[in-house]
């Protein structure tokens, strides 16, 4: 999968039916496919506009790498999209947020060239180190008000899941990459981003895709919550996804 940096995931529908989104990011975004568990998500709550997605991953990857390899720019402008999400690797917000501010900045400006809008896939602490997440959730703030752009807040709803239930594990064995709840957690979060709607009701059967063919014939359970888990899970995410548009608009204005 890491030598995969390109991979198409889109339902045969017309364009204006669709809202178009690229991914670019690397593992904490193609673990458990998140892209395409996304568009199950928007499926199962039968939206007139369904969702269509690419990715441009490469493991371990900066916004930087990405800048300089040239992929994510090339399909960026070769296609139309609603929305752009930029995922930066894991740790670099904490340990050089100024690196991060400058390739951000970059995308951003090409996003808007393009007339897309900017999504920060703010990401989440690792599980031995939660301290962090506030200086993660602080760097990715700080540039999406500098931006005006969209912030997906899948850590601090990774954090509030967490404090909620205990016994929800998030987190795959390394104590870094997402397992699959952790990855419908951040599902829910961009479903709920992109569509402004409530993620009340969405599925709670949590899918995967046959990657080699990622159709929606080819889907693989990871796993199922409880009515009680998805229900507090998208309780959560609703009222985050709310607090966080109201606080950036009250801050544009």
């Amino acid at each position: 999968m890491l030598g995969k940096q390109i991979q198409v995931n889109s339902f045969p529908v017309g364009e204006q039916q669709a809202i178009r989104v690229l991914f670019i990011g690397n593992s904490y975004t193609y673990f458990n496919d998140l892209p395409w568990l996304t568009q199950q998500l928007a499926a199962s709550a039968k939206e007139p506009k369904t969702l269509e997605t690419e990715m441009v991953v490469v493991g371990g990857a900066t916004l930087k790498n990405h800048w300089k390899r040239g992929k994510a720019l090339r399909l960026l402008k070769a296609k139309r999209w609603d929305y752009v999400v930029l995922q930066e690797q894991s740790t670099l917000p904490i340990t050089n947020s100024k690196e991060m501010y400058k390739y951000a900045s970059l995308f951003d400006a090409k996003i808007k060239r393009v007339n897309s809008q900017t999504v920060f896939y703010l990401t989440w602490a690792k599980q031995n180190q939660p301290e962090t997440q506030q200086i993660l959730t602080d760097a990715y703030m700080s540039i999406a008000k500098e931006l005006n752009a969209k912030v997906a807040p899948v850590g601090i709803a990774w954090q509030k899941v967490q404090e909620a239930n205990v016994k929800l594990n998030l987190y795959s064995c390394d104590q870094s990459h997402p397992s699959p709840i952790g990855s419908y957690v951040a599902a829910c979060v961009f479903y709920t981003t992109f569509y402004e709607n409530s993620p009340i009701g969405l599925s709670r059967r949590i899918y995967s895709s046959d990657s080699s063919t990622p159709q929606e014939n080819n889907k693989i359970e990871l796993e199922s919550l409880s009515e009680t888990d998805a229900q507090m899970i998208q309780d959560l995410v609703k009222h985050i996804v709310r607090n966080n548009s109201e606080v950036s608009i009250q801050e544009s204005e």
